[in-house]
């Protein structure tokens, strides 16, 4: 090989890969990093579910998509107070729980009474009362109590909306939506090529209380764009590739230089 060829060649697969960096990450749909979200701690009958995937702005490459969020707790309130005097002896708040033992408490009859705090973030003018008992302690000794409740149970329903264009302007209608689910994930497989959707996730739990829905999220769905794009919606994955074609093309440009020189 002649040395114009050596480094027309080498030059070549430097500006071949310096313009695939550069379109990459001029291209590469960023808003689809995550970026932690700060935790609201006031929201009326409850915080919405904390999305985990997919943010907004997601781009997405097959038909299919599984939505994840983060479950929400629900808290308790037990009171335990003497019946005859009204001392509180205990009162103490719980999360994601259905049980609670008291310390060791003398001989007599005691109030003990569970409330409903709600979802995670709520802030309610007054608990709903879950469980209300006289309980008595006849040993000498004393003895601890032991307070067992049902558990609220949470849901979760999720809505995906299309964008579309109408008369008065674009729309996002609900096409699919899902109620009472139990797990904090779910699958649709019904999405359109070159579409716009949003969705968002709220909480409903036994009791009747709804929590705030997420704030809407796009998704955008296109099976035919650039695989850069793609691999950008693990944006770890185009570090690694970065970091093999740079380690490729150095090897190129010594086995280059190492021809020129030979030559």
């Amino acid at each position: 090989m002649s040395d114009r060829n050596v480094i027309w060649v080498r030059d070549a697969l430097v500006i071949l890969f310096s313009c695939y960096v550069v379109f990459a990450v001029t291209m590469a749909p960023w808003g689809n990093l995550k970026m932690e979200e700060p935790l609201p701690d006031d929201c009326g009958n409850g915080c919405a579910p904390l999305v985990k995937f997919p943010e907004n702005n997601y781009y997405h490459y097959e038909n299919s998509l599984t939505f994840e969020w983060n479950p929400v707790s629900v808290g308790y309130r037990v009171i335990v107070t003497d019946d005859e005097t009204d001392e509180v002896l205990m009162d103490s708040n719980y999360t994601n729980a259905n049980t609670a033992t008291t310390s060791r408490l003398p001989t007599g009859t005691y109030l003990t009474r569970v409330y409903y705090t709600g979802i995670s973030g709520s802030n309610f003018d007054t608990f709903p009362i879950l469980k209300s008992e006289l309980v008595n302690v006849e040993k000498d000794s004393g003895e601890k109590l032991t307070i067992i409740w049902s558990a609220v149970t949470v849901y979760y329903n999720l809505e995906i909306r299309l964008h579309s264009e109408t008369e008065i302007g674009p729309e996002k209608v609900i096409i699919h939506e899902v109620d009472k689910l139990e797990e904090t994930s779910y699958t649709y497989s019904e999405f359109v090529n070159g579409k716009t959707y949003s969705w968002s996730v709220h909480a409903l739990d036994s009791r009747g209380y709804i929590s705030e829905s997420s704030p809407l999220r796009d998704v955008n769905i296109d099976t035919t764009k650039f695989l850069a794009f793609e691999l950008f919606n693990n944006w770890e994955v185009p570090f690694l590739l970065l970091g093999v074609m740079m380690v490729i093309a150095l090897q190129a440009g010594v086995f280059l230089a190492r021809e020129e020189k030979d030559d």
